[in-house]
């Protein structure tokens, strides 16, 4: 038997989705113009000796991360697109 009573309120599970899931293509563009954003700054600060190299890695992460985010909502788009225009034509042009 176990010691857990079942009148106990449930706790939820955290959201398995990652915090950038839901940002769109517009949100995948907003994090490439930030990552490109930092590394220019670091760059043209002066700030770009061996020592910084872990912010220009950062900001090549957030780069990368705004590149998948907005190709994979763009690439939706598109399939959502195709699929609208496949259900509105006729049988016999299929």
């Amino acid at each position: 038997m176990s010691d857990r009573h079942t009148d106990e309120p449930r706790i939820p599970a955290a959201e398995s989705a990652p915090w950038w899931g839901g940002t769109g293509p517009v949100g995948g563009i907003v994090l490439i113009l930030l990552g490109v954003g930092a590394a220019a700054a670091l760059f043209l600060t002066g700030h770009a000796a061996p020592d910084t190299y872990p912010n220009l890695y950062g900001a090549a992460k957030v780069v990368a991360v705004g590149l998948v985010v907005a190709g994979t909502g763009l690439l939706a788009k598109r399939r959502r697109t195709r699929e609208t225009c496949d259900a509105a034509r006729p049988d016999e042009e299929r």
